[in-house]
């Protein structure tokens, strides 16, 4: 019979052999944080208890582990169960997981506001080519409606017809399309891959090969960008921790505050639903929040309503609406400062 520790690694080597890098490089970490829990080595099935499971998560949270990794782990747990009650290793897997966390707990803020994402946009980096490329690549993430890394990184040079970028999602393979405007072009340009042999369109998988090695390949691109991200959050003084997928959320947190529907935020970002798109966008500032309620209170207040028209909070309409719109600095060109109704 085989122990736990024989599944979970023939699971992930499973994974492995169908491109699924994410999900077996979850399930070896999940393994790698068991096996300084207990002693794998002849852990059964018939060993396992809620208890069990239940000191795991105690474990993990102990050991500096988040919520959200934690309950990552105990999904990638429950499917290796699942797998393991249908050969008649395990029984009844549901009563095993009853008592441990395997949602989603909303993290802190990771988006950028308009006027951090001009000064990655506008920051004099020639001293540090590194962390230029880095912004470069945040910025045309940016422009390309949230693009994720991994999607940025596996573009290829078939996918620009006609000047419209017509690509599949990794993750979930939707098809998006993305008109090129001159600003995604100069990008695109500065980084294209020269490389008659690559597919690629960017130079982020530089060496074409066999799907491992590119993956390979992919991890050490990923590693590194989100490192000079750190580095450049760090050098422009940033509340926000620069990471790969702060262009993402800050795409879809700036078109909210621009009133663009949810819906529309939620096709952009090729998401499967609105109440996924909701998920970026809860994370709102105390200082944002105490506005919308002084904004509230300013309609049955006299003094509530005299601070709120203090704050500029009067409603403009019309030309001069638009107009202050317009007055905004565009020195670098931010998508999505016209209002959609």
């Amino acid at each position: 019979m085989k122990t736990l520790k024989e599944f979970i690694v023939a699971h992930a080597e499973d994974l492995g052999d169908l491109f699924k890098f994410s999900a077996e490089h979850t399930c070896r970490s999940m393994l790698h944080s068991l096996e300084k829990f207990t002693d794998m080595k002849f852990l059964s099935f018939k060993e396992l208890t809620a208890g069990v499971f239940l000191s795991f998560e105690h474990y993990l949270l102990a050991s500096g582990c988040s919520q959200n990794t934690s309950a990552c782990y105990f999904r990638a747990l429950r499917a290796i169960c699942r797998q393991a009650e249908k050969e008649k290793l395990l029984k009844d897997t549901r009563q095993l997981f009853n008592e441990v966390f395997m949602g989603y707990e909303e993290t802190r803020k990771r988006a950028l506001n308009i006027e951090q994402l001009r000064a990655v946009a506008e920051a004099d980096l020639e001293d540090a080519p590194s962390l230029g490329m880095a912004r470069d690549l945040f910025i045309l993430s940016y422009y390309l409606r949230g693009i994720p890394f991994i999607d940025l990184a596996y573009l290829r040079k078939t996918d620009i017809r006609d000047n419209v970028l017509c690509y599949h999602r990794s993750k979930t393979g939707r098809a998006l399309s993305v008109t090129l405007e001159p600003w995604m072009w100069e990008i695109i340009e500065r980084y294209r891959c020269k490389n008659p042999d690559s597919p690629y369109l960017l130079r982020i998988i530089r060496r074409p090969g066999s799907i491992p090695e590119e993956r390979r390949q992919y991890e050490s691109a990923l590693r590194l960008y989100n490192k000079h991200l750190y580095q450049l959050s760090i050098r422009l003084g940033l509340e926000v921790r620069l990471t790969s997928y702060v262009a993402r959320h800050t795409w879809a947190t700036l078109a909210y505050n621009e009133d663009i529907p949810v819906a529309k935020i939620s096709a952009g970002l090729s998401h499967a639903s609105e109440e996924i798109t909701h998920t970026y966008l809860r994370s709102f500032s105390t200082e944002q929040l105490a506005v919308v309620n002084l904004q509230m209170a300013a309609l049955i207040n006299p003094e509530a309503e005299k601070e709120w028209r203090g704050k500029g909070g009067e409603r403009k309409k019309g030309k001069d609406r638009e107009s202050s719109k317009n007055e905004l600095h565009t020195g670098v060109p931010i998508p999505g400062r016209k209002r959609n109704d």
